[in-house]
């Protein structure tokens, strides 16, 4: 196992808190599947990815996704929803953060949007927690595609391998493995500070 430089997190389900898969269905207007399948839509879906990416603002997420889908939903409700639907961090989360000794680097990896970034950074107070932000809306490149793997590791200056990245869905965590990153599949805040105590990150 390499030295672990950086430590770079997911963070939907893994600080900050999503809600149940039901919650996810009703944000979404499908019905409540497997979380793995729903996840599997979302991360599948061109105009979810047109999003992520920064290619196009929220109205035009909405009526897309609505076409996407099949459903006819009411516009502002369905952006209501979406905006609300990071509830908040896990408790924990920033104590969390707070015990990753100075050495280490920390950085965000997330799928965000311009709806929720500033809640996550602002509201909910992640903004200088970490040393790196890679915002898939400001790269222009989302999970898990390889190409964002790649250039985040280029922009951390570091080896693939001295990196372990912290993400709640299996597709990420494949992508990044793929990579050369040491990677975890984790889920909430007790999760991620067993890993981390694992790999000795924190005592």
């Amino acid at each position: 196992m390499a030295d672990i430089k950086v430590i770079l997190f997911d963070l939907g389900n893994v600080l900050v808190d999503l809600g149940t898969q039901e919650d996810f269905a009703k944000v979404f207007q499908v019905e409540a599947g497997s979380e793995s399948q729903l996840w599997q839509m979302w991360l599948k879906s061109s105009t979810v990815k047109a999003f992520d990416s920064g290619q196009i603002p929220l109205p035009k997420f909405v009526e897309q996704l609505s076409h996407e889908t099949g459903n006819k939903v009411n516009p502002k409700d369905f952006t209501d929803s979406f905006i609300n639907w990071p509830k908040g961090l896990f408790d924990g989360a920033i104590d969390l953060l707070d015990s990753i000794p100075p050495h280490f680097h920390r950085a965000v990896l997330s799928n965000t949007n311009d709806a929720h970034w500033a809640r996550l950074m602002d509201e909910m107070k992640l903004s200088g927690k970490f040393q790196s932000y890679f915002a898939s809306h400001q790269v222009g490149l989302v999970k898990p595609d390889l190409e964002l793997f790649d250039y985040v590791v280029t922009e951390l200056g570091v080896e693939p391998n001295s990196i372990l990245f912290l993400d709640d869905n299996q597709m990420n965590i494949d992508a990044a493995l793929s990579r050369g990153l040491q990677a975890e599949l984790v889920k909430g805040v007790a999760c991620a500070q067993e890993i981390l105590y694992t790999y000795g990150v924190i005592k």
